[in-house]
């Protein structure tokens, strides 16, 4: 009989990129692609998963032909890298081309978390368990091995924790900007660009910033600070040039021929 405990070797994921994951709208296809690989990398300590074949998708069920597609459309919508045949999960979902599941209520998930996190579900449990023993055994041998553990477990008082709504509200506060929908700000951010820079101005500042990332690849934590470091790079910039030109006028060199036409001779 299986009886996996939480002391055993397992995938460590953050709260975040789980419930980034749950609230996207993948296939079913996609999602097996997608354990593969973190099984593959993050289940075995490391960044990246090295398989050899396509074909070799098809362990958890992929059929051969959709394999290349699948890869492509998931490379494509950066949910994952690859070189080759080394793969690596984008933690940044930020980042991600995909959906969200309709409809995704936010603050419905808050009320769940917190039934789970607070207690709710414990009191519950205790009323089962008081209705039927037969439960009380079969989550013994399930979690525990042992009824006394159990019943210890159940009863722990749960700590007070952060509100889960801190946890999700990166992700649900940002919209996609840009041509290639690849550059993210809240709203908050979008309209202190506006005030900064003018409507015209934050939109070409937005897609300078999303043709950039589109052609080199690169990753930023903050899209808002990297538009404003490169304005800031920018002004930084020009007034050097423009020291620079003053100087060269300041130490010009004239000619004895160009200073006697100057005075008229």
């Amino acid at each position: 009989m299986a009886n996996p405990q939480p002391t055993d070797a397992h995938l460590r994921m953050a709260h975040t990129i789980n419930e980034a994951i749950m609230m996207r709208d993948f296939s079913k296809i996609q999602r097996k692609i997608l354990d593969l690989i973190l099984r593959l990398s993050w289940g075995c300590g490391k960044k990246y998963a090295y398989i050899p074949h396509q074909r070799d998708f098809m362990i958890v069920g992929v059929h051969e032909v959709k394999i290349k597609y699948e890869l492509a459309w998931l490379t494509t919508s950066k949910i994952i890298f690859r070189r080759d045949t080394i793969y690596w999960f984008n933690k940044n979902f930020e980042e991600w081309q995909i959906s969200r599941v309709h409809p995704f209520e936010p603050d419905k998930l808050n009320e769940l978390l917190s039934y789970n996190l607070n207690g709710t579900g414990t009191e519950k449990l205790n009323e089962l368990l008081n209705e039927s023993p037969k439960l009380n055994e079969s989550l013994s041998e399930n979690l525990t091995n042992s009824k006394e553990k159990t019943l210890q477990i159940v009863k722990l008082a749960t700590p007070k924790l952060v509100s889960p709504k801190e946890s999700i509200k990166k992700v649900l506060d940002k919209n996609i900007y840009g041509e290639f929908k690849n550059v993210s700000l809240t709203k908050d951010e979008h309209d202190k660009l506006i005030v900064k820079f003018g409507v015209k101005g934050t939109a070409d500042r937005i897609e300078n910033l999303s043709m950039y990332l589109e052609s080199k690849g690169r990753r930023y934590k903050s899209h808002y600070a990297t538009i404003l470091s490169w304005e800031r790079r920018n002004d930084k910039d020009g007034a050097n040039q423009r020291n620079s030109e003053k100087l060269k006028d300041r130490h010009s060199y004239t000619t004895p021929e160009e200073y006697r036409n100057k005075r008229g001779h």
